[in-house]
């Protein structure tokens, strides 16, 4: 996703015209479906009231995320992602869709949960930054934010997922809950809180 002016349509419509709209086979693939099972395990909560997935695709995510949130708000830029998530989550009442661009079409208000997987490196420095002032504001009262990137470079983008995590790292004002490198991807997770897990738990 990228801002409305750099935003490349054709781009992202013919990968969505690949595998009847799975170009990344979320669906088939084990390293995808792995990678969605960590994601889901690195949260420190079980629940969360509000959540948004910023670059929602085609909802492979969103249907592992909707059981454990009271709202969910799936963005997407991608007439056929949103599609595809819409039908992939038809029967989850309190989810809802988006179809705008990054950072524009970013709502103005405060959430628990935010979702930021395999979409920033789609973005221009000036757009990143705009997302990031917005992540400095949005995240709720004991809320955390999880992001996931590639690390191999993207043809025709600048960014790498280390850079993405590199400069989140340097900016987000929160605490660092989670940090996982592997040698494809990687994830961290940060919490506007100053407790961990077990100690929200009452174990320490």
């Amino acid at each position: 996703m990228n801002s409305k002016s750099t935003y490349d349509h054709a781009y992202f419509d013919a990968l969505y015209a690949l595998n009847q709209g799975d170009p990344w086979h979320y669906e088939q693939r084990w390293y995808e479906q792995r990678k969605r099972q960590i994601c889901k395990a690195l949260l420190p909560k079980l629940h969360f009231e509000s959540a948004i997935e910023i670059g929602c695709s085609n909802g492979m995510l969103s249907q592992e995320l909707a059981p454990h949130t009271g709202e969910l708000i799936c963005l997407d830029a991608n007439t056929t992602a949103i599609r595809l998530a819409q039908q992939r989550l038809q029967d989850y009442s309190h989810v809802s869709f988006v179809q705008g661009v990054v950072p524009e079409d970013l709502p103005e208000r405060k959430f628990q949960l935010i979702v930021l997987s395999e979409v920033l490196y789609y973005l221009d420095q000036a757009a990143l930054e705009k997302l990031t002032h917005w992540l400095q504001h949005a995240l709720d009262a004991e809320g955390c934010i999880l992001a996931c990137h590639w690390r191999a470079p993207i043809s025709g983008f600048s960014f790498t997922g280390d850079d993405i995590h590199d400069h989140l790292n340097a900016h987000l004002p929160y605490k660092k809950c989670s940090q996982l490198q592997e040698p494809d991807f990687l994830i961290d997770v940060w919490i506007n809180s100053p407790q961990s897990v077990a100690e929200q738990e009452g174990l320490k």
